[in-house]
């Protein structure tokens, strides 16, 4: 029989950004955390997941952006907004 996924047995609230985006934050029974993000598309721009002996040595860190380092993901959320506001104007 295959694994079944696991329940969360934890599930945060979600956090509303000031542009409207969301952020939601699970945990489940095997140490395994997910989150997730609105307003698609993003670019992983910092990953530290071994840890640093010289600073946070316990912390992970992973951090996601709207591509503001040239990838097409900035254009493409540019875009989103724009049509997003020309949406709440008409």
């Amino acid at each position: 029989m295959a694994d079944q996924p696991l329940q969360a047995h934890f599930v945060a609230e979600p956090i509303v950004l000031p542009d409207g985006r969301r952020i939601g934050v699970s945990a489940y029974p095997d140490g395994s955390i997910r989150f997730r993000v609105d307003g698609l598309p993003y670019v992983l721009t910092e990953v530290c997941l071994s840890g640093d002996p010289d600073k946070d040595k316990d912390k992970a860190i992973v951090k996601l952006s709207p591509g503001k380092q040239g990838s097409n993901a900035a254009y493409n959320y540019v875009e989103e907004l724009e049509k997003r506001s020309r949406r709440q104007g008409a």
